[in-house]
């Protein structure tokens, strides 16, 4: 009498709460804010424990992770079709089209990709995977900037270090600043002295500078002491620093 009793419960929340949706000889319902499925028979195939259920795009009639919500389908640039999935926890995982898992559904947060690679959190860190979905670099950085330039740059305890394309760390984190590259070049700073480093992660210049400007039309404008001069994009002084002032080319 009970499931009965149940049964026609759960018809009259399909039927009159607008909370469901219809689908081939499947309803997902809801009750007291959790998902679940109801078959056209009124046999409740999933109890309605679930944060959210969404039903996958295309003939899949089938359920293969039913406590995953937010699949949005989509398809990188190598041809694969994935989904960023988010379970009833809050964490974040990847499937293919048949449920498959690609990536597991431990992460805060997944990106979507650029230039090869998304970025991966966990716990407020901060890693990268690749193409097929690899954890590449390990969610161990406060912050970690898109892969641009061939490089990435990545924060750890409030210094800034840069990885570059092969993953490899060639600086540690231990610059107080790395800015994104300007005509293949990036400014950093360091104890307050600035240089440059190149699209390999690769010094063009130590910090010895008290302050140096983004280059620009293949010059950059830096400081020595009070007065400034010009720095070539392979490191050299166009002239040394003699000037008071000075405009940026």
């Amino acid at each position: 009498m009970g499931k009965i009793i149940y049964t026609i419960t759960l018809l009259f929340i399909v039927l009159f709460s607008g909370c469901s949706v219809k689908n081939a000889d499947e309803t997902v319902i809801t009750v007291n804010g959790k998902d679940g499925l109801l078959k056209d028979n009124g046999e409740v195939s999933i109890k309605p424990i679930y944060k959210k259920i969404n039903r996958f795009e295309g003939t899949q009639s089938k359920y293969p992770h039913p406590n995953y919500l937010n699949i949005h389908w989509t398809e990188n640039q190598w041809g694969k079709t994935y989904a960023i999935v988010e379970n009833i926890d809050g964490k974040y995982g990847i499937i293919n089209k048949n449920g498959k898992l690609l990536l597991k559904v431990v992460y805060d947060s997944i990106g979507r990709f650029y230039n090869g690679y998304a970025k991966i959190e966990v716990n407020n860190k901060f890693g990268l995977i690749n193409e097929n979905f690899e954890v590449v670099v390990k969610p161990i950085y406060d912050e970690a900037l898109e892969f641009v330039y061939n490089s990435i740059i990545v924060k750890k305890f409030g210094k800034y270090g840069c990885i570059n394309k092969n993953l490899e760390l060639k600086i540690a984190p231990e610059m107080d600043m790395i800015y994104l590259q300007q005509e293949g070049l990036k400014r950093f700073e360091q104890n307050n002295k600035w240089g440059f480093l190149d699209t390999h992660c690769d010094f063009v210049t130590k910090p010895i500078y008290d302050y140096a400007y983004d280059f620009s039309n293949g010059f950059a404008k830096v400081k020595s002491g009070k007065n400034w001069g010009f720095l070539d994009t392979e490191g050299n002084l166009l002239t040394k620093p003699i000037f008071e002032d000075a405009d940026r080319f």
